[in-house]
């Protein structure tokens, strides 16, 4: 059967001995919310992030990353992400996605409003690993991240298994095991 998941066969699929969300949490939890939902799930905020530096004559070029211009933090409860400023983050869950799955991302509606943009590229079939998200603050004020609760949602879908997966592509799978936030390889 092919089409969007329903939260029966998320499930399913996150109950096998090589399940694809770990950890999972089979209900919804939190404020903004995690944890399974009809038809995804909403994946938590992690503790690590990739902050720019900035600096004069600094650009970031995906086949020339400045390494350099970023630096690791970690942070127990909150952040707080500047007006007009962007920050790396990684998911609190690990992904295994089947090979004949695919996600596709999208940004809570509760830091919508305030003017966050989570950007997350889809989760193709075969990948596995620590998700890397894009948080961009599109609003005029600071935003407060919370870790460990709700950022993103993933919606599924099930579809025949392509001629080559994640791993199998021809550029490589340049971020297959990622396990936290990474920078442009």
């Amino acid at each position: 059967m092919t089409g969007i998941l329903n939260d029966r066969e998320i499930r399913a699929l996150c109950t096998t001995q090589e399940g694809m969300i770990w950890p999972f949490v089979p209900v919804q939890a939190g404020k903004p919310s995690y944890g399974l939902g009809s038809f995804g799930y909403d994946m938590r905020l992690g503790s690590k992030f990739l902050v720019p530096i900035g600096g004069i004559n600094a650009i970031l070029d995906p086949i020339n990353f400045p390494r350099g211009h970023f630096r690791e933090i970690e942070v127990a409860e909150t952040l707080e992400v500047a007006p007009g400023s962007q920050v790396l983050a990684e998911s609190v869950e690990t992904f295994h996605i089947p090979d004949d799955i695919a996600g596709v991302c999208w940004g809570k509606s509760s830091y919508a409003r305030c003017g966050l943009l989570v950007n997350v590229t889809p989760l193709e079939p075969g990948w596995k690993g620590v998700l890397t998200l894009e948080l961009a603050n599109l609003s005029p004020l600071p935003i407060r991240l919370h870790i460990g609760q709700g950022i993103a949602q993933v919606v599924f879908f099930r579809g025949g298994r392509p001629q080559r997966t994640y791993a199998e592509k021809e550029a490589g799978g340049a971020y297959q095991d990622q396990t936290g936030v990474t920078l442009p390889k």
